[in-house]
């Protein structure tokens, strides 16, 4: 009868012990979504809640599929295959060509000729710009091969408030 008692107690102080563990771990590592939604910019939640659609089109910006940004990459030139040692500046504006501080929730190299993606694209790092919060940059961009200019395309995720829409751009200048 003591031994069940103590095996009892023994589990007992085990799964609290181990719900504690995993409660600490749940509250420090939030995803980057989860972390975006509590810093977004209210103008960017308006935005991305807004029904209006883009009006017209902003030389050199892209629109987003669902028509709720518009978005424009400038690559570091020249982009080499095999190295970390390539960026990008995103920047992001709203219907009415206004700056809008956007999250990035994803940012994904691929080749549609070839059928991949980029190999090392979870160790990408994404800056937002302190002053011009609707400008990002992104460091440490890894693409696995050449390419003529048009042949890799980036896939962007990016919003506010739990909103979200994409975009797919081809990269407008070769990767060597």
């Amino acid at each position: 009868m003591k031994l069940s008692s103590l095996s009892a107690v023994l589990l007992c102080t085990l799964a609290v012990t181990a719900c504690d563990k995993k409660s600490e771990k749940t509250e420090e590592q939030s995803t980057p979504v989860e972390a975006a939604i509590i810093a977004d910019d209210p103008n960017a939640c308006a935005v991305m809640s807004e029904a209006a659609a883009l009006h017209g089109s902003l030389e050199g910006f892209s629109a987003s599929e669902q028509q709720k940004f518009h978005v424009k990459f400038d690559w570091s030139s020249p982009l080499v295959s095999g190295t970390k040692g390539n960026s990008a500046t995103v920047t992001f504006k709203d219907h009415h060509a206004h700056a809008v501080a956007l999250k990035i929730s994803s940012f994904k190299l691929f080749m549609p000729a070839m059928g991949h993606g980029s190999s090392q694209g979870d160790q990408m790092v994404m800056t937002q710009d302190a002053t011009n919060t609707n400008v990002w940059t992104v460091d440490q961009i890894y693409f696995s091969m050449g390419g003529a200019a048009g042949e890799w395309v980036v896939d962007i995720e990016a919003g506010a408030c739990g909103v979200t829409d994409k975009v797919r751009m081809a990269i407008p200048v070769e990767v060597q």
